[in-house]
C-alpha cells in the first residue's frame, strides 16, 4: 500500500507519517512538500491514499528557492486535477486551519468539506482539523484510513 502525504509543514507531515506507520505498519509513505511535486507524483504513480494539506507553496522550498507563491487552496486544486485526470485516489484533507479566506470572506472548514464532498464525491473522503496538542486528529484519521487501507476480511 502506498500513501502520499502532500504537506509543506515539516513537523505536521512527520507526525502524520509516524502515526500512519503505527496504524498501518506495512504502508509505504512518501512526503511531498509542494503543489507541483505532489501533483506530479500523483499523476505519475497514483497512491492508494492521499493525505493532503489545503495550503502550500507552488514549488519546493530550498536554500535558494522561496517556493513561489503560497496557494491557499492548493489542496482543492489537487483534488480537482485528480477528477479531471480520472484518477481514483481517496483523499483526506488534514489542515491546521479552521478558517480560510476566500474573496475577502472567511470560510470555515465545514464549508470547505461540504464543497469538496459535493464536487468530488469519487475522491474526497473527509477533512480533519490538525492540532499537534490534541489527539482528536489521530482518532479521526485512524477511523478514516483503516477501511481504505485494511479491507475487512
Amino acid at each position: 500500500m502506498k500513501v502520499y502525504i502532500v504537506d509543506d509543514e515539516e513537523g505536521k507531515a512527520q507526525n502524520i507519517h509516524e502515526f500512519m506507520h503505527r496504524v498501518v505498519p506495512e504502508c509505504q509513505i512518501e512526503i511531498y512538500r509542494s503543489f507541483q511535486k505532489g501533483l506530479r507524483a500523483l499523476i505519475t504513480s497514483p497512491p492508494d491514499l492521499l493525505l493532503l494539506d489545503m495550503t502550500m507553496p507552488t514549488y519546493e522550498v530550498g536554500p535558494r528557492e522561496s517556493g513561489g507563491r503560497d496557494r491557499r487552496y492548493a489542496g482543492r486544486e489537487i483534488v480537482r486535477q485528480l477528477k479531471r485526470k480520472k484518477l481514483s485516489v481517496p483523499v483526506i484533507v488534514i489542515t491546521q486551519y479552521e478558517q480560510f479566506e476566500e474573496g475577502g470572506k472567511d470560510v470555515d472548514l465545514d464549508t470547505i468539506r461540504n464543497e469538496l464532498l459535493d464536487k468530488f464525491p469519487d475522491n474526497f473522503v473527509d477533512a480533519i482539523y490538525y492540532n499537534a496538542s490534541d489527539s482528536q486528529w489521530m482518532l479521526t484519521l485512524e477511523r478514516l484510513v483503516l477501511p481504505i487501507l485494511v479491507p475487512a476480511e
